[in-house]
């Protein structure tokens, strides 16, 4: 694990610690503070030499980090708080803070619980052959609640299930089922719980973005902006064109609906009539019926009307 700086320090070595620590403060466009607790000494070392082409990190003892925050000329810097971690360090950085998170959260490493652990995640065992075989291990996993039974010689999870749930204390016997299995549930890597750039401080929940859901929304929002904006008639330069075209295709079709005879619609107009009269032609269904017999009914009926007019003309007389 990380060790704090030996105690013996004499008053000079303390004195250009708290400078060292003022000038990257008062330097850097970032100042954040890691938490060290529980990180190997030979992870860091080589975390460090990762990341050592977009931050620095430093650590002493508490004390003379406070006395650093204390004594700075930056404004708004005394917002950091210490005791936001077990065992604090000075990360510096130039990278905003939100690019400094992912950037510390892509270079954590997994790492083999020993026990005594907190669950990060709920920790599953995927359906499938352990390679195990049959033996302790059997009665060990059932004992988890996982599903089992043996087959070809090893013993098989014939459904995937949480052993453990999040934020659960892994035991030592929970550690010991899970480096048989292989699983290493647990995260190395530097914690950052705070970080201060322009006048405010971001916290880790502040800085723990879903980039990529994030950027679903923003071309979400984009695409709602610009479609209100095309049927508001907002005209501006990412707009204008879709309006005109907008505007042409609305008139084209009430051109054609309309039958107006102009050069753009012309065919269109006559495509719609054309395909207007077939449909008027198969609902009245104009085959079955017999034309000779429909003239010879209208001459009937136009004869009936006569002698119904004859009738009233002479009733109209002989009054």
């Amino acid at each position: 694990m990380v060790q704090p700086t030996p105690k013996q320090m004499s008053r000079e070595e303390k004195e250009a610690k708290v400078e060292e620590f003022q000038e990257n403060i008062e330097n850097f466009d970032v100042v954040g503070v890691l938490d060290m607790h529980s990180l190997p000494a030979r992870q860091l070392q080589d975390i460090k030499k990762e990341m050592k082409e977009f931050a620095t990190v430093r650590m002493s003892r508490k004390t003379l980090m406070n006395i650093a925050i204390d004594e700075s000329d930056r404004d708004g810097v005394d917002q950091l708080d210490l005791n936001e971690a077990v065992q604090p360090a000075f990360i510096f950085s130039e990278k905003d803070p939100f690019q400094l998170f992912s950037l510390i959260k892509k270079n954590k490493t997994s790492a083999a619980a020993q026990g005594g652990e907190i669950a990060p995640t709920d920790i599953e065992v995927d359906e499938g052959d352990t390679g195990i075989g049959p033996g302790p291990m059997l009665g060990k996993l059932q004992q988890a609640g996982l599903q089992v039974q043996v087959d070809d010689g090893s013993i098989h999870v014939t459904k995937s299930g949480v052993i453990i749930e999040q934020g659960e204390e892994i035991t030592r016997e929970d550690a010991d089922l899970l480096n048989q299995l292989g699983i290493e549930p647990l995260e190395i890597g530097l914690d950052l719980k705070l970080a201060f750039a322009q006048d405010q401080v971001f916290t880790r929940e502040d800085l723990d973005i879903d980039t990529e859901a994030y950027r679903k929304d923003v071309e979400a929002a984009a695409i709602r902006s610009f479609n209100l904006a095309v049927n508001a008639g907002v005209i501006n330069d990412r707009t204008a064109s879709t309006i005109v075209s907008k505007a042409v295709q609305n008139a084209k079709n009430l051109a054609i609906s309309e039958g107006l005879p102009v050069k753009e619609t012309i065919k269109e107009a006559l495509a719609l009539a054309a395909s207007s009269s077939r449909g008027l032609d198969s609902q009245l269904d104009l085959e079955d019926v017999d034309l000779d017999e429909a003239e010879e009914s209208e001459e009937e009926s136009d004869d009936s009307e006569d002698e119904s007019e004859d009738e009233s003309e002479e009733e109209a007389d002989e009054e």
